[in-house]
């Protein structure tokens, strides 16, 4: 086949199998890392294809018409949408309607068909609402012009997954939200529709075929990389969910379990780097009494307890602070390297972990109302942290590291690099402040600290944020009253994956 032009009525760039750390899509203006003109067709158009090949075109927003991009970090440069076209030796079998599109990026084109599948895993509830043939249209059309793969980190220095804000540039603007927690919010949305009983087979089969290919993408973004390159889901603050249970859902409808096995092993290695994630799992940690929350700093020696108590120091929530508490200053979203409380070190259960609990609830859900998707998760300290959550709230009791000195002068004192504190190391914070492995100091001295940190807020509720309104309304149900998402006759049961504490990376 020969491709003779491809226009828009916006600024287009398209490229042939693109891949994640090296592709023509937008200008390259913002530094983003993976801009290469070389990649971007259309300049050298008429091209002609004999292999499987996926020409990915990419509409640029016109910020002067639509708006600007989501974020300062991508004013400039962001994606409306993307239109596929796969190239073919031969037409498929009713000319395929039956088949899902091929991935467009990896070393491997996946030719998938609806028979491939096991369809009657796929949940029909009631107590769920579907929606219109319009509806499901809307389904289709977000996921067949979206891709998330261009948000992931690389090992190869062009990881626009970071210089973009998380992906952020690379989300279709005119579709979903440019921001990762809302993206994937939109995505557990339509999947509720699609579990929805409202609905034959048939009628989901459109909206459902363009969001497993969506999560195909994603799968071979990460599992068919280019030799010598690591990808990794990404991971902090909330930049990042939403890549890796469309892909699961993929491997838990289909029969051949590839797919599911590799997946299946992403529990194991969630901190093998500080990027690996995905999020939703990354930043679930098996604390020292249950499983806590919080994110693992880029950071090494005298930063990386320094900026835990930094952040808790300059923020004045802390039981017996002084000062006016102000939860919104610093990251917001560092765990406690103790493995007592709930992250982040400002305030427990602001912020970030009412961004991340959203869309970490809607996965569980999932995995209650498929237990092929629980399997494949494979990380049971998800469902037990939310379920803490929503039933107790924020842990914040049995914490024996003792508070800052009142001493300390906290507007001066810089435990991030050990500076100008008098107490620090000493009477509170970290028992060896150099070492990222040290214990806190859990001896009080009266009366100037106390053992627990944020007592008083134990069992705080916390108001979560990028939740699916379906699931919101019916958690009760979903959840069940079950002990874990596992199948009673499951053979396959969890493998608990390395403890969250392994600091030495």
């Amino acid at each position: 086949m020969t491709i003779t032009g491809i226009t828009s009525n916006g600024t287009v760039r398209a490229d042939a199998n693109p891949t994640v750390e090296s592709m023509g899509l937008l200008a390259g203006t913002r530094n983003y890392g993976n801009y290469s003109s070389n990649e971007n067709i259309i300049p050298n158009l008429p091209v002609s294809y004999s292999a499987v090949t996926s020409i990915v075109a990419a509409v640029q927003r016109n910020e002067g018409i639509e708006g600007g991009c989501g974020t300062a970090a991508i004013t400039g440069q962001c994606i409306d949408s993307y239109h596929v076209v796969t190239i073919l030796p031969s037409v498929p079998a009713k000319s395929g309607s039956a088949m899902i599109r091929p991935n467009i990026t990896g070393n491997s084109k996946k030719l998938i068909s609806l028979a491939d599948f096991d369809l009657t895993r796929l949940p029909s509830k009631s107590f769920l609402n579907g929606t219109d043939a319009t509806g499901l249209e809307i389904i289709r059309r977000r996921w067949s012009h979206s891709t998330e793969i261009f948000g992931l980190h690389n090992s190869a220095g062009t990881s626009a997954g970071y210089c973009s804000e998380g992906g952020r540039a690379y989300r279709a603007h005119i579709l979903i939200d440019d921001y990762g927690a809302g993206t994937a919010a939109a995505w557990y949305n339509d999947l509720m529709i699609l579990f929805s009983d409202d609905h034959t087979i048939e009628e989901k089969q459109p909206a459902l075929t363009a969001m497993l290919a969506y999560g195909l993408d994603l799968y071979h973004a990460m599992y068919d990389a280019p030799p010598d390159t690591e990808r990794y889901w990404g991971t902090g603050a909330t930049q990042h969910p939403g890549k890796f249970m469309p892909p699961v859902l993929l491997a838990a409808l289909m029969i051949d379990p590839e797919y599911a096995a590799s997946l299946k092993t992403a529990s194991s290695h969630i901190h093998d780097t500080l990027y690996t994630g995905p999020l939703e799992l990354a930043q679930v940690h098996e604390g020292i009494n249950g499983p806590v929350w919080g994110d693992i700093p880029a950071l090494g020696g005298v930063n990386f307890q320094g900026s835990y108590w930094a952040n808790l120091l300059k923020s004045q929530c802390y039981d017996g602070a002084i000062g006016t508490c102000n939860a919104a200053i610093g990251s917001k979203n560092m765990f406690d390297p103790y493995g007592y409380i709930d992250g982040p070190p400002n305030k427990p259960g602001t912020s970030y972990l009412g961004s991340s609990l959203g869309v970490q609830r809607s996965m569980v859900a999932t995995m209650f109302l498929m237990p092929e998707v629980c399997e494949i998760v494979n990380y049971d300290q998800l469902a037990e942290y939310v379920d803490r959550i929503m039933n107790y709230g924020v842990k914040t009791a049995d914490d024996p590291c003792v508070t800052p000195d009142s001493r300390e002068d906290f507007v001066n004192c810089d435990p991030y690099r050990n500076t100008a504190c008098l107490y620090y190391g000493k009477t509170w914070g970290s028992l060896t402040p150099s070492d990222k492995q040290s214990a806190c100091i859990t001896t009080p001295t009266p009366p100037y600290t106390k053992a627990g940190r944020f007592l008083s807020i134990d069992g705080n509720k916390i108001a979560a944020v990028y939740t699916s309104g379906q699931i919101e309304s019916n958690w009760i149900t979903i959840r069940g009253t079950n002990s874990s998402c596992h199948a009673p006759d499951s053979s396959d049961r969890w493998v608990p994956a390395p403890s969250g504490f392994n600091l030495s990376q």
